[in-house]
């Protein structure tokens, strides 16, 4: 698989501003000083990568000479200098490169302790690993960072029962420290295990608890539009649609649907012979592209959407995102008037039990709503599973063809099919991985509803 190739022979005092780019993919940075530590590490972040193909590997190090041998050794990771340790360069990097957890190999210099604070008001979480003396050369309590450190630290590995109990003593819960076993080969399980939830949550949750006045503001936004008194002084700029039957109405009672989701099989002849009366969405990646650019709803759970796009009704996932996109267009008062839904409100099965625990994609949200309003035909394309041979996106041959951190093939396609199974109508399925899902579960189940489940392509 392609990934973003190292950034090793950029100027260095650029690098130390904040003034660096990668690609768009969301980064696991790992920042250190000793060689040893890396080496200990290495098959570990190779399994990392692995496991999240989604997820690239950024690594920083503060001596050039570290940096040329981190570049030989993990060839497909960008290296970087690491920035000043002050706080306007280390957040520029967070979010330029878009860093999603942070690991820092001991011993902790003044770069680590201040990427510790600024990961922390990313939502990005942090995890220190202390790899044994013999290596490191560094057993004091250094090593462990100081108590204000260790508050924003996930989880610890560390290398002896003396550094494990020292970690406890400055704050650590127990629980989130490990002590690392004399076998490398060891390692590497138990330290995914730890990482394999933290990097699979929801950032944007987690990025709003550091930031106190954006929360205050959300809060406000959401109790002034549970107000009807002030829904109705509002309605010339925002307006929100609270269930599945208003949504009908406001689309103009659609009888063919086309749900176009991202994936290669969104454009090409057989989509754009369709004949639809609505046109759902997801996100806004398809602008660039100038193929159906006139969706009636974008179902988007990101900012960036919500900023760039005006006209079509957004529907978001789950109540507590409301807040947060809402503000964003209330302090873009030159976007005009937004209409909203979310798909929570719409009492949908992926936000009940036994789903609670799952995060749905936003085309698996598109799908269930789509359902949810029956149209007399629906037309699904653009859902490739990530399995398109093509690629993950059309035209994309660098982005990897797999899932971000969070989302997986198997629960997607449980989704899918559960929502499929709900629909009465004449349904037309132009991607193939799922088609072919969609006719397994068909093959499996009873009845006559499934059984005369349409192929892919079939009018």
């Amino acid at each position: 698989m392609t990934r973003t190739s190292s950034n090793v022979g950029h100027p260095a005092w650029l690098e130390r501003f904040g003034l660096v780019s990668g690609s768009v993919s969301r980064k696991f940075w790992v920042h250190g000083n000793d060689r040893h530590a890396f080496e200990a590490i290495g098959p570990t972040l190779n399994a990392l990568r692995e496991r999240f193909p989604r997820l690239e590997l950024l690594v920083s190090a503060p001596n050039p000479a570290l940096r040329q041998w981190l570049s030989e050794t993990f060839a497909d990771a960008q290296i970087v200098s690491p920035p000043w340790p002050i706080g306007v360069c280390v957040r520029r990097y967070m979010v330029g490169l878009r860093v999603r957890g942070l690991m820092l190999l001991g011993p902790r210099d003044h770069v680590g302790r201040s990427l510790i604070a600024a990961a922390e008001h990313r939502g990005a979480p942090v995890v220190l690993l202390t790899p044994p003396p013999s290596t490191s050369g560094a057993e004091d309590a250094a090593t462990l960072s100081d108590p204000s450190d260790l508050q924003h630290v996930k989880h610890a590995f560390v290398a002896t029962e003396a550094q494990r109990q020292l970690s406890i003593d400055r704050g650590l819960p127990a629980e989130r420290v490990s002590t690392l076993s004399d076998d490398r080969g060891a390692w590497t399980p138990s330290i995914l295990d730890v990482l394999d939830p933290l990097l699979t949550q929801d950032q944007k949750v987690a990025r709003r608890r550091g930031k106190p006045y954006r929360q205050r503001m959300e809060r406000l936004v959401a109790a002034t539009m549970d107000s009807p008194f002030w829904r109705r002084l509002l309605a010339f700029k925002v307006q929100r649609i609270d269930t599945i039957e208003e949504l009908r109405r406001e689309l103009g009672n659609p009888r063919t649907i086309l749900c176009l989701g991202n994936g290669p099989s969104s454009e090409g002849p057989l989509v754009e012979a369709q004949r639809f009366d609505c046109l759902f969405r997801v996100k806004h990646v398809w602008m660039r592209r100038g193929f159906l650019t006139g969706p009636d709803v974008v179902f988007t759970g990101t900012k960036a959407s919500v900023s760039a796009l005006c006209g079509p009704i957004f529907c978001l996932q789950t109540l507590r995102s409301e807040p947060r996109l809402l503000l964003t267009r209330f302090l873009m008062p030159w976007t005009g008037r937004v209409r909203y839904a979310t798909a929570e409100r719409f009492g949908l099965f992926l936000y009940g039990s036994p789903w609670r625990d799952v995060r749905p994609t936003n085309g698996a949200a598109m799908i269930a709503t789509a359902v949810a309003l029956q149209p007399d035909r629906l037309v699904i394309s653009g859902i490739d599973l990530y399995s398109h041979p093509d690629g993950a996106y059309p035209g994309d041959s660098v982005t990897p063809n797999a899932y971000s951190p969070g989302h997986g093939i198997d629960t997607e396609v449980q989704l899918l099919v559960t929502a499929l199974s709900q629909y009465r109508g004449e349904l037309v399925i132009l991607s193939d991985a799922l088609a072919a899902r969609w006719a397994t579960h068909n093959a499996q189940a009873t009845g006559p509803r499934e059984a005369a489940a349409p192929t892919a392509g079939q009018a």
